[in-house]
């Protein structure tokens, strides 16, 4: 499994963050130049509700469809789980989008989480080596990406 994650303190409540999430489809092409489109495809964003987002990074176009597997809300923060629909998706592949966002004494901790990973036990290690190995320069664009997202929206949390 190849995990990508990327941290950032806002000086703001998890309740307020999860505010500016429910209206993503609103937020989604002000949040970063590369954000293109956003989708509520069944109209919600509730467990098992499916969106659709378009993001071209450094010239190449990222268009995901995913199913929201989980919303976890609490004292703590909140958490939303996206999983890839894509027809590999549940059967070799296993890609996961979460936002995450942690309460701390005055702020909140927002992280942003990508895995792929190959539902095949020990030919999955394999794969994943490879594609790190393969796909290096993309997956230091998308960390690149990771980082402008968080820190673009600890200046739109914290201005408004």
């Amino acid at each position: 499994m190849i995990t990508l994650k990327d941290s950032i303190e806002i000086r703001t409540t998890p309740e307020r963050s999860f505010k500016w999430f429910e209206n993503i489809d609103k937020n989604f092409t002000k949040w970063h130049p590369n954000h293109k489109k956003f989708v509520k495809v069944t109209g919600n964003l509730n467990e098992g509700d499916i969106i659709y987002f378009e993001e071209c990074i450094d010239g190449r176009w990222y268009k995901i469809k995913c199913k929201i597997t989980e919303i976890e809300k609490g004292e703590w923060g909140w958490r939303v789980v996206f999983k890839s629909t894509h027809w590999l998706g549940g059967t070799l592949l296993n890609t996961r989008l979460i936002f995450l966002v942690e309460r701390k004494k005055d702020t909140c901790v927002f992280s942003n989480i990508q895995t792929i990973g190959f539902n095949a036990p020990v030919i999955g290690k394999l794969i994943d080596l490879l594609i790190l190995k393969s796909f290096s320069t993309t997956i230091n664009l998308i960390k690149k990406d990771m980082e402008e997202d968080g820190k673009n929206l600890k200046k739109i949390l914290e201005r408004d």
